[in-house]
């Protein structure tokens, strides 16, 4: 018996290859151009010499002797007239040349901070010293010049002199930076010769009309052998430097671009076509390179594709195959003698399903199941072999949708092989793939042997993904029809018969024998023996004693019931209960029906005038807002001007239109409704819908205020210009069902297209978003102590979350298993909440007179720890004993910035004189608080030379030039007269008793010098200023206040745990 001999890779090492080494694995000089004879036969010495490798049939490689498919290639190489730059180390050869000394050779950093940096750093260090430590020899700088150019001072250095100075370089000093001079010399990037990838990387296809096209690469190596041989020629003949620099130059273009065809400031090499051509870098890199697509990715077999349609009579953790895939779709199962009978029945059916399409002999050959060789196959069949049969009623295949944001997006589901040309998805289930039923598509994997299916079993089946980790919420729960069913179900009365009937048709094993039976009493019979109670039920030992039976007992991510039986009667029973709470709701409501019409949307007259009053005393305060404007007595807030200040009123005013009715519509909308019914049961739509739909849609927002977008003054052309009511800006007072007007359609136009627009751009943004936090994220995982860890052995946390529960389990109170990605999990529960964020929100937070970036933009920003946030801000509170509204209002003027610029009127540069006047704007100075003799204290304090003349400051810069005067004309105005730097707008909250400072613009440093501040509390959004002022930890806990802050002003739930 053959003895198995495995052996572990240790390392792989990946370095330059060495001259001697290029011309070692070389198997052939590579001279001409050329590529096939006159016959079509590979010319020797040229790009398809067959020395290179054997890609046609029928031809053999000279140099293994392999025909295709068993030559793997080898390499050539081509010499080089003259020394070229490799392209992808010029920042090593930059190293060499800046950091070694140019005479001695040797690292430019003494004995003294060789240990105090580590080797990776100490090439960094030694590159800014002018002097040699060791020879004393002064350094001239050499500069890079992008993509491959070398200049000391203003001469040019080449290749050959790169070269010789390199080669100075002595093995101990190399290995003082970390380099391993055996395997790799810094002077080996500049290349003496090339190697020529084999034809197998680079394959001819011979086209429809008989004639060859050549790959990229092959054109791209036949361009640098032109090059070459020109330049050969030229230095043969004696030619001119001049021309024997373009040559080299030529040469070195092409194979930068032979190694990188998209490098900055190269005009990327193209065929006649004008199409760029793809070389090497490019088939590797981004989504479309070869790791991405052919190595971390790949296509495979035993998977189907198609569209899903609903069907609620089959079971949730089923999924309905048609027949045709499942006779192509195969599972391998081995043959023994239990199965052998059954097997054999299978491969006489041979293409009639239930059938077999091939076996597979134990050598691993494979051989297809003929009518003709069916008997022969029966008779050959023995224990051992392997069949790939149809798939079945019972096997078990994954199933998933794209975009698979989270990991309920491919689960095991058992089949069910049935007629049509769809997959059968059972509503409930639609939930965690985030399907609907409006053409989606989906794909089924058929798991090939009995390891893959048993994991798919325990680990993928939807019973185990009933309870998501990203919050606890159940996946899985009654919806639509099942909710509003079991919601009418609850109110009636039946009789034993009609109770009966619907409990036998929805799977219940249960025999009534009371005459008349409750609603309640039927549903309780789906409900095991629990206590439960919310605000809308009480349950209790398995019965409804009182209340609505609606979404919160076995609704999808709100069932809190579901999670109860889950805890107390095992997976099983909680999934069972859903099933059997989801066939009698969909049942129920089938028998009884239920239509919406547009009558059902009709409000009685009273709610129609009550509507129109609320909507005409808006109208009524908003022209009150408008009129007070155009007085000039509006109400201003802190830091915004006039018109800010209205538009901020009328907003506040006109968005409680929608509220109010909404509030009124609530109270007197028909209970009996079927609307109603679907709202109060959670099956679907709310208030909202309904207001809109009877009784006004309210105001349009765009960007964060009304619309005021369109053409001069004003939004349409029906408008009168600087017309500011609500009508000329997007308020529409009519319902859906009495139509839009004109004018009122075009702003709901608008505004659909925004949120149409944003949509499509948050889906590339966020995707990234959550790429970005896989790839960061990827190695954390719990380790058998209950750590978490990442690919280093670095600890990341001691316990999971703090208290080492699963999310997924917190009502189980269970510990998350070891070995769990618990970085991945975090990941997709971010990418698949980023995903519903909106993009483009000025959410107010709480105040509306602040407008602070939130959603997917801020997530992002945090997640990059930008240096600066795009709205900083702080949250001042006060000491106790300023803590009194004119304290802070004080305070609040005391800190605002004030510049030289927003107080100015004018300043005027004088440039015969050499002065710069200053004008000071008195309405200004009055509002800061400020003279104009403080003004020039200050400004003399900050170093001008400034005196104050009548109504004017005037600065004399007699000793500056005139370059100098306009320099110094921005820096004043940029000056700080008062204030505290950086803090622009400001506004006094009141919570509770205390009033808080809030600023646009942060400064933490200066703020917490000052004596109102209460230090503990002061916080900012500047994790980079936190970080430095209160310390890391800080920082941490900001990051997560942050990020909480963001998903619940997007109602976004996303366990702690993850943060």
């Amino acid at each position: 018996m053959k003895k198995t001999v495995s052996k572990k890779i240790g390392e792989i090492k990946f370095s330059l290859l060495s001259p001697e080494q290029i011309k070692k694995i070389s198997v052939a000089k590579i001279v001409t151009p050329e590529l096939y004879d006159i016959d079509g036969y590979p010319v020797d010495g040229g790009l398809m010499d067959l020395r290179l490798g054997a890609i046609d049939p029928g031809v053999r490689c000279r140099t293994c002797g392999g025909k295709i498919k068993e030559c793997l290639g080898h390499p050539g190489s081509i010499d080089l007239a003259k020394p070229i730059m490799h392209l992808k180390y010029i920042s090593v050869i930059e190293l060499g040349l800046r950091s070694f000394c140019q005479e001695c050779g040797k690292l430019m950093l003494d004995e003294k901070d060789l240990k105090k940096y580590s080797p990776s750093e100490r090439a960094k260090k030694a590159k800014d010293n002018k002097k040699c430590p060791h020879c004393q020899a002064t350094q001239e700088k050499v500069k890079l010049e992008k993509p491959t150019s070398f200049y000391k001072g203003k001469t040019r250095l080449f290749p050959t002199e790169i070269r010789e100075s390199l080669v100075k370089i002595p093995d101990e000093e190399l290995k003082k930076i970390g380099v391993n001079p055996r395997t790799c010399r810094i002077e080996w990037a500049i290349l003496n010769s090339l190697i020529v990838p084999p034809v197998t990387v680079r394959p001819s296809i011979i086209l429809e009309s008989g004639e060859r096209s050549e790959d990229d690469l092959t054109h791209k190596l036949s361009d640098i052998i032109r090059a070459n041989q020109r330049l050969w020629e030229n230095l043969n003949a004696g030619a001119p430097e001049v021309i024997i620099e373009d040559l080299w130059d030529l040469l070195q273009y092409h194979i930068t671009t032979f190694f990188d065809n998209t490098v900055a400031r190269v005009p990327p090499a193209r065929h006649r076509s004008g199409q760029p051509l793809k070389t090497i870098t490019e088939r590797i890199k981004g989504k479309e390179g070869r790791i991405r697509k052919n190595i971390a990715g790949k296509r495979v077999n035993y998977s189907g594709r198609t569209v899903i349609s609903p069907d609620p009579n089959i079971r949730i953790n089923e999924v309905g195959i048609p027949f045709e895939i499942a006779r192509v779709v195969t599972v391998s199962e081995t043959v023994n003698d239990l199965n052998k009978e059954k097997l054999s029945k299978l491969i006489k059916n041979g293409e009639v399903w239930p059938g077999a399409n091939y076996i597979i002999r134990p050598d691993g050959r494979k051989k297809k199941i003929t009518a003709e060789l069916q008997e022969e196959i029966i008779e050959e069949l023995k224990p051992g072999y392997k069949v790939e049969r149809h798939l079945q009623d019972g096997d078990v295949v994954l199933f998933n949708r794209h975009p698979s944001l989270h990991r309920a997006s491919l689960m095991a589901h058992f089949v069910r092989v049935l007629p049509g040309r769809t997959f059968r998805v059972h509503p409930a289930a639609a939930n965690p793939y985030n399907a609907d039923f409006d053409g989606d598509e989906m794909n089924i994997h058929s798991p090939q042997n009995e390891e893959a299916r048993a994991e798919s079993k325990i680990l993928l089946d939807v019973k185990q993904n009933l309870i998501s980790p990203k919050n606890n919420t159940n996946l899985i729960g009654c919806i639509v029809d099942a909710v509003t069913g079991n919601y009418l179900l609850g109110q009636k009365e039946f009789t034993r018969e009609e109770a009966n009937q619907l409990l036998y048709k929805s799977g219940i094993e249960l025999d009534i024998s009371t005459k008349m039976i409750s609603g309640k009493d039927v549903f309780s019979s789906v409900i095991p023996d629990v206590d439960f109670s919310n605000s809308s039920i009480e349950i209790k030992k398995g019965k409804v004693l009182k209340g609505d039976i609606d979404k919160s007992t076995f609704g999808d991510e709100g069932g809190e019931l579901v999670k109860i039986i889950d805890q107390k009667y095992g997976r099983n029973e909680a999934f069972d209960s859903i099933r059997r709470a989801f066939n009698l709701g969909k049942n129920y409501l089938s028998e009884r029906g239920i239509t919406a019409s547009v009558e059902d949307f009709d409000l009685d007259e009273d709610t129609i005038a009550e509507s129109e009053k609320i909507i005409k005393s808006t109208e009524k305060k908003a022209d009150e807002i408008i009129q007070s404007y155009r007085d000039e007595t509006i109400e201003l807030i802190p830091g915004k001007s006039a018109e800010e200040s209205r538009e901020i009123h009328l907003l506040k005013v006109l968005n409680e239109v929608r509220t109010k009715i909404g509030a009124m519509v609530k109270e007197r909308f028909p209970n009996t409704n079927p609307v109603s019914y679907m709202i109060k049961s959670g099956g679907g739509g709310n208030i909202l819908n309904i207001t809109q739909m009877a009784s006004c849609v309210g105001q349009q927002a765009f960007a964060g205020g009304r619309i005021d977008i369109g053409y001069t003054e004003r939004t349409l052309s029906f408008f009168k210009k600087g017309d500011l009511s609500p009508k000329a800006r997007g308020f529409i007072r009519s319902a859906f069902i009495k139509g839009l007007r004109p004018d009122e359609f075009f702003f709901q136009a608008i505004t659909g297209r925004d949120s149409l627009m944003d949509t499509a751009l948050r889906t590339p943004k966020s995707g990234y978003l959550y790429r970005r936090l896989a790839n960061a994220l990827q190695d954390m995982r719990v380790e058998y102590d209950g750590t978490i860890r990442d690919s280093g052995n670095n600890i990341i946390q001691f316990k999971y979350g703090l208290d080492g529960y699963d999310v997924s389990k917190i009502h189980l109170k269970e510990k998350i298993s070891s070995g769990e990605a618990v970085g991945l999990v975090t990941a997709q529960s971010f990418g698949e909440a980023s995903t519903q964020m909106v993009l483009n929100t000025f959410h107010m937070a709480g105040v509306a007179e602040m407008q602070v970036t939130t959603g997917l933009p801020r997530i992002i920003e945090i997640f990059d720890a930008r240096k600066k946030p795009s709205s900083p801000k702080m949250e001042i509170h006060l000491e106790s004993e300023f803590n009194n509204e004119e304290s802070a209002k004080e305070f609040a003027e005391q800190i605002k910035e004030v510049n030289l610029k927003g107080i100015s009127s004018e300043i005027n540069l004088d440039f015969s004189s050499k002065t710069i006047s200053i004008n000071l704007d008195k309405n200004e100075l009055k509002k800061t608080h400020t003279t104009l003799n403080k003004v020039v204290e200050k400004l003399n304090e900050l170093g001008f030379n400034v005196e104050n003349k009548g109504n004017s400051i005037v600065l004399n810069a007699s000793e500056y030039g005139f370059k100098e005067i306009y320099q110094l004309k921005e820096k004043l105005k940029k000056s700080i007269i008062s204030g505290v730097k950086g803090v622009e707008q400001i506004l006094i909250v009141k919570r509770g008793r205390d009033f808080i400072v809030m600023t646009l613009g942060t400064n933490l440093k200066e703020m917490i010098k000052l004596k109102e501040v209460d230090k503990k509390k002061i916080i900012s959004n500047d994790l980079h200023e936190v970080a430095v002022v209160f310390g890391i930890e800080a920082a941490r806990q900001l990051i997560i206040n942050e990020i909480k802050e963001v998903l619940d002003s997007q109602g976004l739930d996303i366990n702690i745990k993850h943060l």
